[in-house]
């Protein structure tokens, strides 16, 4: 009884991790909030300030885009998980 409970949790404890990478918007990309400016001249001064990045998370199984704005610290942890741009 104890194996089959323990086999039980360990199914619902299992994390899997997410397949996924960065890629960085660039500045003279339009800005991902689709106001037709350049990210240069709309986020970007105010993310500057903030020490912040705004990303796009890929995932790679689905193929799915998600901006993510996070700030440059936790993006140099995550560096194996950035690509270059993907055009």
């Amino acid at each position: 009884m104890k194996k089959l409970l323990d086999s039980f949790l360990n199914i619902f404890n299992t994390t899997e991790e997410e397949a996924f990478y960065y890629v960085k918007i660039e500045r003279n990309e339009k800005c991902y909030c689709d106001s037709g400016k350049k990210y240069k001249s709309c986020h970007y001064p105010e993310h500057h300030k903030k020490s912040r990045l705004a990303v796009r998370k890929i995932s790679e199984t689905t193929g799915e885009e998600e901006i993510k704005v996070m700030s440059v610290k936790k993006l140099r942890k995550e560096y194996y998980r950035v690509k270059a741009n993907i055009n």
